[in-house]
This record gives structure tokens, sequence and C-alpha cells, in this order.
């Protein structure tokens, strides 16, 4: 009896999910904060390794700021810190010229810049599991240049996210959780001036157990009314998405195995997907391989140098390719590390994109259990 009606709490979740988030994303304004997709980088290298999949998958403190279900099951004190490094990215855009062949006109460089994290989470019994997490992202700036040459230049943005999260075992084999965020970003505004906004954002997710193998997980992520900016031309909205995945575990002798698949419907900017594997030997050391595709606008203030004005660049970016990871384990401590593709610009219409340097990211993970 307790299997049915854990099951059918997870469907009837799941359909009001999509229904918010259907109905709240279609309806929102398409420009996006720079908070949006700073909270979209949440995630450790356990789950980059993989491909990015973490809904059924993720457990303990890797769950805050992706899925907070996932806090419901931790046994012990545990913390983890997350350090992700994006590198300095450079891609050349070219378009056909009246003599028919292609020349550079667009210019993009993003400095190197980086995520910190660190989420702990407390066990509480049969209350459930508390979790806290602070994040911190301090990115590089940004340059376009043009086909006359002129520097169009940004400023360094950075974002600041502290999180409380609930996660409880509200049947056997289901588990539910909730994780609020304070946010403060700080942006350049179109008048040139630097800009601080402030708001508030939730993650609301389930996990369900179906057997001894299978684990099925739902989360509505980024659910806020954005944030508060004195400039009204600062883009200050987040998307709200949700994001369904299916996991798969087994021990075979010394091995155990992980598969994940995560799908992000309703796929407005292109079709979002990741998939990934791990495998651990004795529990001391694996290996992961995983493919991810991900879409995301960027909205960047940029500074027209030839007459001093400020405008918004604004592009749809993508990342897509294999991903690889490894973990090992000293006693209590993890140490997790991973690559994984890149977001760079897509092309428009007879666009052509070269990319000069930078097509790789690099996650790091070390966490202890108490």
């Amino acid at each position: 009896m307790k299997y049915i009606q854990s099951c059918a709490a997870t469907l009837l979740l799941y359909l009001v999910f999509h229904f918010f988030v259907s109905s709240s994303t279609a309806s929102m304004v398409d420009t996006r904060a720079s908070a949006d997709g700073f909270l979209k980088q949440l995630l450790g290298a356990e789950h980059q390794g993989m491909g990015g999949s973490f809904v059924g998958l993720t457990r303990g403190a890797n769950a805050l700021g992706s899925n907070p279900a996932g806090i419901g099951t931790t046994e012990g004190n545990r913390f983890v810190i997350h350090a992700t490094r994006f590198p300095r990215t450079v891609a050349l855009l070219s378009k056909p010229n009246p003599n028919a062949s292609y020349e550079d006109y667009s210019r993009y460089e993003q400095h190197a810049y980086g995520i910190e994290t660190l989420n702990w989470t407390f066990p509480m019994s049969k209350f459930g599991t508390l979790g806290l997490g602070v994040s911190f992202a301090q990115d590089g700036a940004f340059r376009r240049v043009d086909y006359r040459g002129k520097a169009l230049n940004s400023f360094p943005e950075n974002n600041l996210a502290i999180g409380l999260s609930y996660g409880l075992n509200i049947f056997s084999g289901t588990v539910v959780g909730i994780d609020t965020k304070w946010l403060r970003s700080k942006v350049i505004g179109t008048d040139g001036n630097e800009d601080l906004g402030h708001g508030y954002a939730y993650n609301v997710g389930i996990i369900q157990q179906i057997g001894d193998a299978i684990q099925v997980g739902v989360v509505a992520r980024n659910l806020s009314n954005g944030l508060s900016f004195s400039d009204a031309s600062i883009p200050d909205m987040m998307e709200r998405t949700i994001v369904t995945g299916i996991a798969y575990q087994r021990e075979i002798g010394d091995a155990a195995l992980r598969i994940g698949l995560d799908v992000h419907p309703p796929f407005h900017d292109g079709i979002r997907t990741n998939v990934g594997a791990e495998v651990w030997y004795r529990y001391w050391i694996g290996i992961r391989v995983g493919y991810l595709r991900d879409t995301q606008k960027h909205y960047t203030s940029v500074f027209l140098l030839q007459d001093g004005s400020f405008e918004t660049e604004e592009r749809l970016w993508k990342a897509e390719g294999p991903c690889f990871g490894l973990g090992v384990r000293f006693g209590s401590i993890t140490l997790n590390a991973a690559y994984t593709p890149q977001l760079m610009p897509t092309v428009g219409v007879e666009e052509r994109l070269h990319i000069v340097q930078g097509k790789g990211v690099y996650v790091f993970s070390i966490g202890q259990i108490f």
C-alpha cells in the first residue's frame, strides 16, 4: 500500500510541477539575469563527469543546488567543496563578404573565471536532514570586437548564493526536498554604473526508489520572481525549469555501477539532456563518462567605444560533447575531478564559428563524512 501511495505522490507532484513550470515559463520575458546561468552551474565533479546527470543520482551534500530531495537520505554529517574553472575563451564569427568568401566580423573573448561552492548537511534522524550552502562566482571580463576592429568591453560581474535546504523521507523509498537561496548579483547597467540586485530562488524535488536498482527523480528549479535592480534595463528574470531523470545502480562483485539520464523540458532554446555512467572498484577508485547537450542565453552589458554608450549583447550559447571524470576515496574523504565541454556562441544564418581557445571546463570536488 505504501508503495502505491508513493508512486501516486510522485505522479501527482510531476503533473503539478509540469503545469506550473510550463505556464510560468511561457509568460516570462525572455531576458534572463546573469544569476540564472550561475545557479545552473552549481553541480560538483561527481555529476559533471557523468554528463551533468543528477536528478535521480544526487545524494547528500551534492544535492544542494540540484535536487534537494537527495539530502533526505544522508547518513552522517557531510561536507563538500566544489571548485569550477572556466577557461579563457576566444571565438571568431565570420560572414560572407561581397566576394563570396568568409571573413571575420566579430570576436568574443571571455576571460577565465570560476565558481566556488561549500555545502554541508546535518541529518536529524526521523526529522529529516538540513543542508547549508554558499556559492560564489566571479566572472571574468567579457570583450567583443566588431568588424571595424572596435573593442567593445563589458565589466566583471559576480554572483553570491546562500542557501538552506531540507529533505525528508515521507514514504518507504520516497524522499522530498526544498532548497531556498538568497541571491545577490552585481552587474553593470546600460548607464555604466555598478548595480546590485537581490532576490530569492527555490528548488523543489522528489526521488522515488523503484525496486532495488532504479530511482526516478523530478525537480523544479529556479522558482523565482526575479531580482531587484534599481536600473530597469538590467535583465532580472530567472528561467523556471523542470528536470526529470532516471538512474540505475547495481553492484557486480567488486564493482559498483551507476547510470543516469536527465532531460530538461520544454526545450525552448533547443534540446537539453544529460547522460552518464560511473564504475567504482571496491569504492576506492571510480571512473566516469557522459555526454551533455546544454543551451543557455547570455545577456551581457557591453560598452560601445565608438559612441560611448552601453547596450546588451544577446546570443544563444551551447555546450555539447563528451564528459570525463575520476574519483578516489581515502577513508572518509572523497576527491573528484571532471572535464566537460565549454559553452560556445551559436551561429546564425550564413555565420561560421572558429574556436581559437578554451573548449573545456574543469571541476574539482573534495568531500568528507563525519
